[in-house]
Formats: structure tokens, sequence, C-alpha cells
């Protein structure tokens, strides 16, 4: 019994010997498991941690920027340089209060160089005369038959007999004293002994006097004996555009109101309101400020104000209002309608004022 005592006291000193020993075996894979596993984890714990932490930065400075950018742009951005200034020691007027009020409202303003006093307006009047003098003259005389280069000529003997200087003779390499666009040329048509016109034509004739240094700038559509139906609706919708755009010109309106006016009628009859061209600031120079838009929105663009001196001249086209520039043009000036339609276009110099805009020249 004694030794059966012993030899169950060994078994059970082995047994317990060998789940110690297994135990740490297990411990000691577990470890190693533990040693492998740990880096891996804290390295991707980390870079969890730092994205956060990016994260919340990004996400502050967003809203912080956002804030920013609201306030600053309810305070119409007050580090932007204006464009409208007072004259120092004189009370402000109702021109100014107007033009401050809707710079402050984040809207484009015209500098007030862009304003034409009386003495300019006048002298602009009396340039204005003498154009539509010149476009009374190519009445009077146009007609089948006669080619375009004639045309020019009438013009350029009317303007000079009458002390003033055709603005587009030598202007920026343009060859003639006048534009002579036939058909599905949009505008920019150089006058040509070979350009002969024909029954059934429509020629628009665009002529700009300079006269004691101030400029007036008109042209009109002229029909060719009989034509068809269509062009005669293009010719007459495309002054009616002239006539809705100049309606829409109100003092204190914007050049987005004009432009709408116009695209919204031309729409009705499925015509393009030519983009890539527009009306522009006159009087002083030839192109002056602001470039007027015959399509947009109303309340975009620049504010119009008394005293702005600008041209209305909506090229309308039969069909696409894409156009392009005729290869076979030397001079690379002459514009042609993208899908060789005919286009029309009519224009006036209007001067803004308290009422209304008035035709200087037509």
């Amino acid at each position: 019994t004694q030794k059966d005592q012993m030899r169950k006291k060994c078994a059970s000193e082995r047994l317990r010997k060998d789940k110690k020993r297994k135990l740490r075996a297990r411990m000691c894979d577990s470890n190693i498991e533990k040693r492998d596993r740990v880096p891996c984890v804290s390295a991707y714990n980390e870079c969890v941690k730092s994205l956060h932490k990016i994260m919340k930065k990004k996400l502050l400075v967003s809203i912080i920027y956002c804030i920013f950018a609201f306030k600053f742009k309810r305070l119409n951005m007050n580090f932007k340089k204006k464009r409208w200034h007072c004259f120092p020691g004189q009370p402000i007027t109702e021109l100014d209060k107007q033009v401050m009020y809707w710079e402050n409202k984040g809207k484009e303003v015209p500098t007030r160089d862009l304003i034409k006093t009386p003495e300019q307006i006048e002298g602009i009047k009396r340039a204005g005369v003498i154009n539509t003098g010149v476009l009374d003259e190519v009445a009077k005389h146009i007609k089948a038959g006669m080619n375009t280069l004639e045309i020019d000529k009438i013009c350029y003997d009317y303007c000079t007999a009458h002390g003033a200087t055709p603005a587009c003779l030598n202007y920026e390499g343009y060859p003639k004293s006048v534009c002579t666009s036939i058909n599905e040329v949009v505008c920019h048509g150089i006058p040509k002994e070979e350009d002969v016109l024909e029954e059934g034509d429509i020629i628009n004739v665009d002529f700009t006097t300079i006269l004691d240094g101030y400029y007036a700038d008109a042209s009109r559509m002229f029909i060719i004996g009989k034509t068809t139906p269509e062009k005669e609706q293009l010719v007459r919708v495309a002054k009616e555009c002239l006539e809705i755009g100049a309606e829409a010109a109100k003092p204190y309106c914007f050049v987005g109101d004009i432009g709408y006016a116009i695209e919204q009628h031309a729409n009705k009859y499925n015509y393009g309101v030519v983009r890539d061209l527009c009306g522009h600031g006159v009087g002083l120079k030839f192109h002056e400020k602001p470039d007027i838009t015959h399509y947009g929105k109303k309340g975009t663009g620049m504010l119009l104000v008394p005293g702005m001196v600008f041209t209305i001249e909506p090229m309308i086209n039969m069909g696409t209002w894409q156009v392009f520039l005729d290869s076979e043009d030397p001079f690379g000036w002459e514009i042609i309608s993208g899908d060789e339609l005919p286009s029309a276009q009519w224009e006036h110099t209007f001067v803004m004022t308290e009422h209304g805009v008035e035709i200087l020249t037509y």
C-alpha cells in the first residue's frame, strides 16, 4: 500500500508538471503572437489617431473659412478696391448714393471716367449727326448692281466733306472706312469691288464717325430689291431686338437686363443671338467699357447710370448663334454665321439719362 501511495504521488506530480509545462508552452506561443501582433495594431491605432487629428483640423479650417467668406461677402469684401469715388469736399449726389448702394451689394459699377460730362455728350451728338447723315446718304444710293467699294466711297466722301474722320479706316489694320456685311456675313465685312449687290441680298452698313475727338457709331440693314419672306422677317426681328433692348435700358438697370430682353424676343423665332460680339461704351474712344452683351440674365453685368454712352447692336442669326472667322479674309476681320445662314444687325449709339436712353445716332 505504501508503494501504491508513492506511485500515485509520483504520477500526480508528473501530471502536475506536464500541465505546468503545457501551460508555459501556451503562454510562450501567446507571447510570440502578441509580440508579432502588437506593433502592427499599435501602428494602426496611431495612424487612425493621426488621421482623426488631421480631419478635425481640416473640418475646423473649413468651418472658419466658410464663416469668414460669408461674413465678408455680406460686407461686400471690404478689402476689395472700390471702383466708385465721391468728389472730396462736395455733397453726395443721388448718383453717388445709387452707385455706392449697388457696389455695396456686390454689383459691378462703372468708374467715374465712364460718366460723360454735358460738354462731352454734346460733342458726341455732333459726331452722331454726321454719322446719321452718312447712313442717310447710303440709303439714297444703295441698289442692286453696285459693289461695296462704291458704298465705302460714299461714306468716306460724305464724312470727310463734313470735317470728320472715318473711325474704321486703318483701325487695327482694317483697310476701309465702313463695314459692309452681306447675307451670312455677321459683321466686319470689308468693301470689295467684286462684292456686287444682287436682288434679294440683305446688307448691314456699319459706320463710325470721329469729330473733334468724339466718336459716334451706328449701323443699318438694307434689303436690296425684293427678298424672301424669311430674310424680311429676320431684318424686322433684328430691329425689334434693338428697340426692345433700348426699352429695357433704364437708369440704374444692368447690362444683363438688356441682353435678357433681346434674347427672349429672338428666341420666339428660334433665332440665334451672337455671343462672341457685343455692343460697347463709346464717345471718347472707339471702344470703351462696358461690354453690352445681347444675351444674359437680369441683374447681371455693369450698372448703367445717367451720363454713360454706349451702343446696343444685337447680331441676330437665322440659325445658330455661333460664328467663325472667314479664313479667306487676308485681313482677319470678316465674321460668318456658324451655319452660313443669313444674319442681321441694327445699331444705335445711346446716352443714358434720368428718364431712359436717348438716341445719339442711328
